[in-house]
C-alpha cells in the first residue's frame, strides 16, 4: 500500500520528533541568501558548508535584537533548533537560538580588544620611538623555518654588508607561539640592539592571529628598544603593526627600510665634513649677529646712554615748556588788554548803578526817619532817661516826660496815665 505524500510527510515529522538525535540539533555553517525579516518578522535564510545546504527559519517571536545583530550574509553561526519537514517547502531547520561562531565572534573580540588598547593609549604617536637611520645591529625575531629570515638577511646584507643581525627564533603560529614571541621580544630587548624587527611571511588569518593577541601587543608596547613590525603581506594588518614604532608591509620592505643603501651611507659620510663646515659657518654667523645685537642692547641700556636720552628729553620738554609759557602769557596779556579797555565803561556803568541804588535807599530812609514824621505833625515822647514811651503802662502820675516836636523839646510832668478801652 502506497503512502500519500501528506502521510509520508507526517510520518517523517513524527520520526524526527521521536528521534533523540534530530529533535534538538546544533548545527553550524555560513549564512547565505538572507534578505532580512519578512513582513511578519520571520527570518529565512540558507545555511551551508562546503558540501551541503539546508533551509533555516526562525519565528518572529524568537528573534531578539541580539540575534538580529548576528544574522547577516556570510556570517559563520551556530544554530540551535530542530528539523521540520513542511508539506509544501520540504525539509528545513527551525532554530530558536543563534550564536556567532567562527570568524565573526573572533573579529568582534578583536575589535573589543582594539578599543580597549586604544583607550589605554597604546596606539598614540607620542609613545612611538624614533627608528635609527643606520642601525649597526638589528635584532630579528622570526621563525627559523620560515622564508622571512632569508628575505631579511639577504636584502639587509645586500644594502649594507656591515650590518649585524642577531636572531631570536620563535614560533609564529600555533600552540605556544604567543609565549615564544613574548619571550623573544623581552630577550632581545635585554640584549639591546639598535632596533628590533618582528616579522614573518604571509599566511591565513588563523596563522597570523598570534600578532592580534593581547600579550604580544603588550610586549611590543613595553619594549624599550625601537621595534619595527612586518607581519604577513600588503593585505595583512594586526594589532602588533599598530602598536609597533614603525610598520612595513613585508619582511623585505622592513629589511630595506632598516638598512637603506650602503652607498647612501658612504655618500652621507663623504658629504658630512662639508655639511659640518657649512653648519659651523652658519652657526658662527648667527653668533656674530647675536653678539652685535647684544652689544647694541648693552650700549642702549648703559647708564650714559640712558642719561643722554633723558637729557635730550629734558631739552625737548624745555623748548616745549617755553613755547607753552609764551603762548599762555600772550593769551593772558590779550585778555588783560581787553579787560583794561572795557574797565572804564564797566566802572562808569557800576557807578551809575551805585548812585541809583543810593538814591533809592535815601528815599526809603527819609520815609522811615522820625524827623520826617515830626515835620508831618507827629511828636516823639520819651521818659527822663530818653527811652521812647509807647504805652501808658510805662509811666505813672508825677513822672517827668519829654516831648520832641519839629523845632524843639518840651519837658513836662505826667498828671495821669489812663489806658483807653478797646472797642
Amino acid at each position: 500500500m502506497a503512502f500519500k505524500v501528506s502521510e509520508l510527510v507526517q510520518n517523517l515529522n513524527n520520526a524526527i520528533r521521536l528521534s533523540n538525535s534530530l529533535s534538538k540539533v546544533e548545527i553550524e555553517g555560513e549564512i547565505t541568501g538572507y534578505h532580512g525579516p519578512n513582513r511578519s518578522g520571520h527570518i529565512y535564510f540558507d545555511l551551508k558548508d562546503d558540501k551541503a545546504i539546508i533551509k533555516c527559519m526562525m519565528f518572529a517571536s524568537k528573534c531578539t535584537y541580539e540575534y538580529k545583530q548576528i544574522i547577516r550574509e556570510g556570517a559563520e553561526v551556530v544554530l540551535y533548533g530542530s528539523l521540520n519537514y513542511h508539506q509544501q517547502f520540504g525539509l528545513s531547520f527551525v532554530f530558536e537560538r543563534i550564536d556567532d561562531g567562527g570568524e565573526g565572534a573572533r573579529m568582534r573580540a578583536l575589535e573589543e580588544l582594539r578599543r580597549e588598547l586604544e583607550e589605554l593609549g597604546m596606539f598614540d604617536e607620542m609613545y612611538k620611538k624614533p627608528i635609527p637611520r643606520f642601525p649597526k645591529t638589528i635584532g630579528l625575531i622570526t621563525a627559523l623555518s620560515g622564508a622571512a629570515i632569508s628575505d631579511v638577511v639577504t636584502n639587509a646584507r645586500k644594502n649594507n654588508p656591515y650590518v649585524q643581525i642577531v636572531v631570536a627564533p620563535a614560533l609564529m603560529e600555533g600552540d605556544g607561539a604567543v609565549a615564544e614571541v613574548v619571550r623573544a621580544i623581552k630577550l632581545m630587548d635585554q640584549f639591546g640592539p639598535d632596533v628590533i624587527l618582528l616579522t614573518r611571511g604571509g599566511g591565513s588569518k588563523d596563522s597570523l592571529w598570534t600578532f592580534n593577541e593581547r600579550d604580544v601587543a603588550q610586549a611590543v608596547f613595553d619594549c624599550e628598544t625601537p621595534i619595527v613590525s612586518a607581519i604577513g603581506h600588503d593585505r595583512d594588518h594586526s594589532l602588533t603593526d599598530d602598536i609597533a614604532d614603525h610598520h612595513e608591509s613585508t619582511p623585505t620592505g622592513a629589511a630595506l627600510f632598516l638598512t637603506g643603501d650602503f652607498r647612501d651611507l658612504l655618500g652621507y659620510l663623504d658629504q658630512a665634513p662639508g655639511e659640518m663646515l657649512s653648519l659651523m659657518n652658519s652657526h658662527i654667523k648667527d653668533c656674530r649677529v647675536r653678539v652685535r645685537e647684544a652689544t647694541a642692547q648693552v650700549k642702549y641700556n648703559s647708564p650714559q646712554s640712558r642719561l643722554d636720552r633723558r637729557k635730550k628729553e629734558l631739552e625737548k620738554y624745555g623748548v616745549t615748556l617755553k613755547g607753552l609759557m609764551d603762548s599762555k602769557l600772550a593769551a593772558d596779556k590779550a585778555k588783560l588788554d581787553k579787560a583794561g579797555n572795557m574797565l572804564p565803561a564797566f566802572m562808569d556803568k557800576s557807578l551809575k548803578k551805585a548812585h541809583y541804588r543810593k538814591d533809592l535807599y535815601v528815599g526809603k530812609l527819609e520815609g522811615l526817619s522820625p524827623v520826617s514824621r515830626l515835620k508831618s505833625g507827629f511828636s516823639y515822647v520819651s521818659d527822663a532817661g530818653g527811652k521812647n514811651i509807647r504805652s501808658v503802662s510805662q509811666i505813672k502820675a508825677g513822672d517827668e516826660i519829654k516831648i520832641r516836636v519839629t523845632d524843639g523839646e518840651i519837658t513836662s510832668t505826667a498828671i495821669s496815665a489812663v489806658k483807653l478801652s478797646e472797642e
